[in-house]
């Protein structure tokens, strides 16, 4: 009996030290390390933007503004004669006389223009009435035409020698340039048949030398 007990014992002994025995302790485990977040960089492809560029609209041309320079005319002096009837009216006298020519003012209207001033020699005298004025003379074709202010037909008073006289001397001062040989009168741009009822001016007139000396 003894025997059975014995190793019974013994074997309960064991059961209940092991079941006493303090639990083994296991170091701690590490903490878990927590990996940093690597945010993924994302790229992003720029496309090419396709900007339309509008042309500006076209201003109208604008006149370009210029200096105000203000053109002097230019002035040539020349020599021409002239004819002036003598102070006992018995024929034209020719005279030198320098006249200024400009881009406004030509020779041949210079020199017409001469004979409405008074004459510098003693002799000779002014055919033309003082409220005359010559509006223009143009050349073409060795004509010459004269256009008289209309003031001439109310100012001149001549008789037919008079109105010889005045005529012959616009006439042969013209024709005294050698690219004119006959010449036209008008009053205010309008034909006219004479002057004071002597003379036809209907038709152009040639030299009159008769009347010269």
């Amino acid at each position: 009996m003894k025997k059975i007990f014995l190793p019974a014992m013994f074997a309960l002994l064991l059961i209940t030290a092991g079941c006493e025995q303090p639990p083994i302790e296991r170091p701690p485990e590490p903490p878990a390390q927590v990996k940093p977040e690597v945010k993924a960089e994302v790229k992003h492809e720029q496309k090419p933007v396709d900007v339309k560029v509008e042309p500006e609209p076209k201003k109208p041309n604008q006149p370009v503004e210029k200096p105000d320079v203000k053109s002097e005319k230019v002035e040539r002096a020349m020599n021409v004669t002239v004819y002036y009837p003598d102070d006992s009216g018995l024929k034209l006298v020719a005279v030198e006389r320098e006249i200024l020519v400009d881009d406004t003012t030509d020779k041949y209207t210079a020199a017409v223009e001469t004979l409405l001033l008074e004459p510098e020699e003693e002799n000779l005298t002014r055919i033309f009435p003082k409220n005359a004025a010559i509006r223009s003379v143009t050349v073409e074709n060795g004509l010459a035409i004269v256009d008289l202010d209309g003031s001439i037909l109310k100012g001149f008073v001549g008789g037919s020698t008079g109105e010889e006289f005045l005529v012959g001397s616009v006439v042969d001062t013209l024709t005294n340039f050698p690219e004119i040989t006959r010449v036209k009168f008008l009053v205010d741009g309008k034909d006219i048949e004479t002057l004071s009822g002597h003379m036809d001016l209907s038709v152009p007139l040639e030299r009159m030398s008769s009347l010269l000396e």
